[in-house]
């Protein structure tokens, strides 16, 4: 009986450790992928801020080429007047 115990715990201690070193295997490859998603993730959302950027730069541009027109229009318009 006591040989039964024997085999039986040193089946489970080598099941025990192979577990314990496909646990470690898995636990470095999720690092990885933790490590390149935060890369790609800050990399994405510079990229982001540039298009943003771009996309106020053109909006005020806009705003000020409308606001010069209606300034003209407003001047021809009063310059007539007068």
């Amino acid at each position: 009986m006591e040989s039964r115990m024997t085999g039986l715990e040193s089946r489970m201690i080598t099941g025990f450790e192979s577990l314990d070193s496909r646990l470690t295997s898995v636990e470095s490859r999720t690092t990885s992928v933790e490590i390149i998603l935060t890369a790609f993730r800050t990399d994405a959302l510079s990229h982001f801020d540039g298009v943003y950027k771009r996309f106020d730069r053109h909006r005020l541009e806009s705003e000020y080429h409308a606001l010069s027109v209606a300034v003209k229009r407003i001047e021809d318009h009063h310059e007539r007047e007068n």
